[in-house]
């Protein structure tokens, strides 16, 4: 990972798990805030201090970074993440695509289904590279005796995805999955086989107008999985809003039509740029499209700050 997507151990909020409840049912904001710090600190897997101080800040008696890299003409991907071990459950959280280092884009353009799985090529190459590291977390899980959480933003979400039917297919469903800003990760068929046993379990939280949540379009055969909850721009997600039932929503075309209103009403009031945001680059982020901006993982746990 780079400076693009990393945070300063200052940059924490030291109450992220202050409402973490792992034996509740179903969704819950506390949950989804805790696991979307998680997802971020995914990101740090090249500052193992950073890992280490946030982590006994929040309480975890160890988490364990990964990395497994490749560059090669057929296949490229840099698959980062980590095993979070606490008292009450174990987390095994992805991190996202970096802008800083090209595998990851590579893995998010391989947009080739895979027939053998149904599922993005791109994804499910990152994902079957810690296989090894997703069965340490399924056997810490078992001989702990806790609830196993799967999480991610952006391709770290869809990477989530594809570990939690991993999990599912090697006797280990996870207590819950939730993923932020997450891509479309298969077909019709991935769709039907994990919403049959994972999608009541699965919650996709999208944030404004991000273009990567509606992306790849449904229109070229992907689904998205499990449950969505959507928030405005600057929102909060209210979690009544939750959909009811699983959903391919955001559509893609929608998207790209709130995009240009949103535009529109930005230079009739002024408001063109977006916020600016946290980090070495954060200064920056004000000058990205806003469907590039809502898709940022501070929007993300910004949206769900009590």
């Amino acid at each position: 990972m780079s400076t693009f997507v990393e945070l300063t151990s200052s940059d924490y909020s030291a109450t992220a798990f202050a409402a973490f409840d792992p034996a509740a049912n179903g969704f819950t904001i506390g949950n989804a805030r805790a696991l979307m710090w998680l997802s971020q600190l995914a990101y740090e897997t090249g500052k193992p201090a950073t890992i280490a101080e946030v982590g006994a800040k929040w309480g975890f008696a160890g988490i364990t970074p990964f990395v497994r890299r490749k560059d090669g003409l057929t296949a490229s991907f840099d698959t980062c993440g980590l095993i979070a071990d606490r008292a009450d459950a174990v987390i095994l959280a992805f991190a996202g695509t970096d802008p800083g280092v090209w595998e990851t884009l590579a893995t998010d353009f391989n947009i080739r289904p895979r027939a053998d799985t149904d599922t993005h090529t791109g994804f499910q190459t990152a994902l079957d590279a810690v296989q090894d590291e997703i069965r340490t977390a399924i056997g810490l899980s078992r001989q702990e005796g806790k609830p196993l959480f799967v999480t991610g933003h952006s391709l770290g979400a869809a990477l989530a995805g594809l570990a939690a039917r991993f999990c599912d297919l090697n006797g280990m469903r996870p207590k819950a999955v939730y993923g932020y800003g997450m891509p479309r990760a298969g077909g019709a068929r991935f769709q039907a086989d994990y919403n049959g046993t994972l999608g009541q379990l699965t919650f996709r939280l999208v944030h404004g107008l991000d273009i990567v949540a509606r992306a790849p379009p449904s229109g070229i055969g992907f689904r998205h999985v499990g449950h969505v909850l959507q928030c405005d721009r600057s929102a909060k997600f209210d979690q009544t809003k939750l959909s009811a039932a699983v959903s391919d929503l955001p559509e893609f075309a929608a998207g790209l039509a709130d995009a240009l209103v949103s535009g529109a009403e930005g230079l009739l009031t002024g408001r063109v740029l977006p916020p600016p945001g946290p980090g070495t680059f954060g200064p920056l982020f004000k000058f990205l499209p806003p469907p590039l901006r809502d898709h940022l993982q501070d929007c993300y746990y910004n949206a769900l700050t009590v």
